[in-house]
């Protein structure tokens, strides 16, 4: 990437940030669940950048996401998103290759592992029961993944799904 662009990018995850702030959050059995659209981000810089850069965005915003919104569980977003930026990473490698529904696919198991891990971590100690677990993942998952699909369908000339 040459500097104009880094410097576009990161002014762009700088407005992401903006925007995660005034989001709102679901309250579900007392947990709190705000939809992501930081991992939308991610998903646009995987697809379009690669895995190096999508990784340290990813560990990037993980880190402020975790300074600003959860100081006792400091690094998990950062790990977790990592992570998610090393699965959507790929799908620059294989942009040409991949057909649209396996993209499709493969953002959302990407989506599925990355709240697993957050929330394995971040549940870890509590009385929740694995049916609980499973929806509270499968909710944001699908949050998130029907987010990505209407700013993809809407807003993108040239997205993920097309």
């Amino acid at each position: 990437m040459n500097l104009s662009i880094v410097i576009q990018v990161i002014l762009l995850a700088f407005i992401v940030l903006g925007l995660q702030i005034f989001i709102p959050v679901i309250n579900i059995n007392g947990l709190e669940i705000a939809p992501d659209i930081l991992i939308i981000f991610l998903t646009y810089i995987g697809y379009y950048y690669g895995r190096l850069e999508t990784i340290i965005m990813g560990f990037s915003l993980g880190l402020i996401q975790d300074i600003v919104t959860q100081f006792e569980l400091i690094g998990i977003m950062a790990f977790s998103k990592s992570l998610l930026g090393y699965g959507l990473g790929t799908m620059a490698l294989y942009r040409s290759i991949w057909h649209r529904n396996f993209r499709i696919c493969f953002i959302f198991i990407n989506y599925f592992l990355h709240y697993f891990i957050y929330y394995y971590i971040k549940l870890n100690g509590t009385n929740v029961s694995n049916l609980l677990f499973l929806k509270i993942i499968l909710i944001q998952t699908i949050l998130c993944f029907s987010m990505l699909l209407i700013i993809d369908k809407s807003i993108m000339k040239n997205g993920i799904s097309r």
